[in-house]
């Protein structure tokens, strides 16, 4: 889901309107090359909020309702692996004849394209490159 624009800039902004806010997320498609539906939150964020209200997080959940999977971070590598393995756990038939589904936590790791990173963030204009800077520089600080 396209949430907000976690860096806005002097050229890819805030969202002023649904229409810039789709706009922007087919943008962000076509860089990336999304295949998969992108569903767009409303102009306020209530689905952003509603689920953490982190930049980048995912959530997968099964058709009841059942948070399958979440991570503060998004990494595609990732989410694909768990899909994987859920579908195999979930379609896998062990002598007992059932599965069962249980909870885990889990440190993971992403890949980090900093080169790509800081291509949109001087892309969304130099406000969002700098405003950024400056906050890896106060991160920095307090460490």
């Amino acid at each position: 889901m396209y949430t907000r624009e976690a860096h806005p800039g002097e050229h890819v902004g805030h969202h002023t309107s649904f229409d810039v806010k789709l706009a922007n997320a087919a943008l962000l498609r076509d860089e990336i090359g999304i295949r998969r539906p992108i569903l767009v939150d409303d102009l306020v964020g209530t689905a952003h909020r509603a689920y953490g209200a982190m930049p980048n997080m995912t959530w997968v959940i099964g058709r009841g309702g059942r948070v399958l999977y979440r991570a503060d971070w998004t990494s595609a590598a990732n989410v694909e692996a768990f899909l994987e393995r859920h579908e195999r756990g979930r379609q896998r038939r062990p002598p007992s004849g059932s599965v069962a589904p249980y909870l885990s936590e889990q440190i993971e790791y992403r890949d980090v394209d900093r080169d790509a990173f800081d291509e949109r963030l001087r892309r969304n204009g130099p406000r969002s490159y700098d405003e950024f800077k400056r906050a890896e520089q106060l991160w920095a600080d307090r460490r």
